[in-house]
């Protein structure tokens, strides 16, 4: 059903702050949620749902979440069977990390992801400023095998089932009810 698999990426991150040996201390500085943005005219309902979903993430977080959406790339009407894409959100994203350790926003930026095409920026992130400012975190299931290739001396966040029942969010938000 649609209200499965939504979680709340201020929980999670909050998880993920204290991970790695951090503890109940470390300070959450900011949590962006790159994804594509349905078109209005072409998919009012997807639009609504994402609006919704990302409007539940910033006032739980306290305007510490921040999402970041980019609009979807859909083919030409007439073309069959083709769906919208995503486009720019893995550039736009990378670039995100290397601005915030770059710009020293904070001490450590930990990357949630499955999207291999990150690699490079884990790896220029750990090369120019050190592995410890940079971790990787994935989902850890069967479901969910792939994962970014280890990088020497950064620390990957295995998420497992149980992590995501705490984190988990079960709102079908194409509803527009309560």
């Amino acid at each position: 059903p649609n209200e499965r698999g939504n979680f709340s990426p201020f929980k999670l991150a909050r998880i993920l702050a204290a991970g790695h040996g951090r503890g109940d201390t470390a300070t959450l500085m900011r949590v962006e949620v790159h994804r594509g943005l349905p078109s209005s005219a072409r998919d009012p309902v997807g639009y609504g749902a994402n609006r919704r979903q990302a409007a539940a993430w910033v006032k739980e977080g306290d305007s510490v979440v921040v999402p970041r959406l980019r609009p979807l790339r859909y083919p030409p009407r007439h073309a069959q069977n083709q769906v919208p894409v995503e486009k720019g959100i893995d550039v736009q994203l990378a670039l995100a990390v290397a601005e915030t350790i770059l710009t020293d926003t904070a001490d450590v930026a930990i990357l949630f992801t499955h999207d291999t095409d990150l690699l490079p920026a884990v790896e220029m992130v750990a090369r120019l400023t050190g592995p410890r400012r940079i971790e990787t975190a994935s989902w850890s299931s069967r479901a969910f095998a792939q994962r970014l290739r280890e990088v020497r001396g950064v620390h990957h966040h295995r998420i497992s089932g149980k992590v995501f029942e705490l984190v988990e969010t079960p709102v079908n938000y194409a509803h527009r009810g309560p």
